[in-house]
């Protein structure tokens, strides 16, 4: 098919878009959720946000890590997607929202989800982690990047002079 000599309609039909944005509850989270705002998408693209949660990994006190672990994550999780949502629906009406919690290794969730769901792009925020950080605490962006089956827009912090001269 040439598609300099295709009708607009099935143009259009081959430019739909399937993101998976995934998020967690750091920061980094909230510039990917405004980079996908200020962003022009067609209105038949589709978004599906997730937050993945892994226990064995997680971040929590330790009075939740003994009484209900997997029920704070999967409730922060939920709050997670469920807040993005109704942030997306409110720039984004026309276009078709999911929300899903996932669980297990981020990296492997995060890919999997985007193989079965047939994602064309995966959108995350990076922490920027530099040096030892980075060696000891790793890289889920850059993981996610590596190994993903489409294509992958990391939102990085600005990084600013003032940062570069400290």
């Amino acid at each position: 098919m040439n598609l300099l000599s295709a009708p607009k309609t099935n143009l259009r039909s081959l430019t739909n878009m399937k993101i998976l944005i995934s998020l967690d509850s750091s920061s980094s989270s909230q510039r990917a959720i405004d980079f996908a705002l200020s962003r022009p998408w067609a209105e038949d693209d589709e978004f599906l946000i997730v937050s993945v949660v892994d226990v064995d990994r997680g971040d929590m006190s330790m009075a939740s890590a003994m009484t209900s672990p997997n029920k704070t994550f999967n409730s922060e999780a939920e709050r997670i997607v469920s807040e993005a949502k109704e942030l997306l629906h409110n720039y984004l009406p026309q276009h078709k929202l999911e929300t899903r919690c996932l669980s297990g290794p981020i990296k492997q969730a995060i890919i999997e989800c985007a193989k079965n769901w047939s994602a064309d792009l995966i959108l995350l925020g990076s922490q920027g982690r530099q040096g030892l950080n980075r060696l000891v605490l790793g890289s889920i962006a850059e993981e996610v990047l590596r190994d993903a089956p489409c294509s992958v827009q990391i939102v990085r912090r600005k990084f600013s002079r003032r940062e570069d001269q400290s």
